[in-house]
């Protein structure tokens, strides 16, 4: 098959297969940022187990909950055993917030049985949210 036809069968089966949810059926990640203003903290729990997905796939949405302080938050996913980073998003939370936002993301098409999960920091430090879901597809 050549590049345009594998870049094309690529497309369609992106445009044309099922989304999917992760975690699924599980209670969101909870992440919570470093003791400082712009310090990670550490690894959430797995988003995506290793060897959960069987066929490469990509990242679309983060739906993000429960944000408990009035800050800026970035939350920054990784995948594999290495833990290279694949995707950030960043947020606020006001007075008014609501309890839960979707934001979109993208990645390259990641390896089948990739693990992912996730760091947080925030402007002030400590502060936690809750990862309810990431959505992708596969190919």
């Amino acid at each position: 098959m050549d590049r345009a036809s594998q870049l094309l069968h690529i497309i369609d089966e992106h445009e044309h297969s099922q989304q999917l949810v992760r975690p699924t059926g599980a209670a969101a990640i909870t992440v919570t940022a470093g003791g400082g203003g712009w310090t990670p903290g550490n690894f959430s729990n797995d988003i995506i187990a290793a060897d959960d997905i069987d066929k490469p796939f990509d990242l679309h949405w983060i739906v993000i909950s429960n944000a408990d302080s009035n800050v800026v938050y970035e939350i920054v996913l990784y995948y594999g055993p290495n833990d290279v980073e694949c995707a950030r998003v960043r947020f606020g939370r006001t007075a008014v917030f609501t309890n839960s936002i979707t934001l979109p993301l993208q990645t390259i098409i990641l390896p089948a049985n990739s693990r992912i999960r996730a760091k947080s920091m925030d402007g002030t430090g400590g502060a936690a949210c809750d990862i309810v879901a990431v959505y992708l597809h596969t190919y």
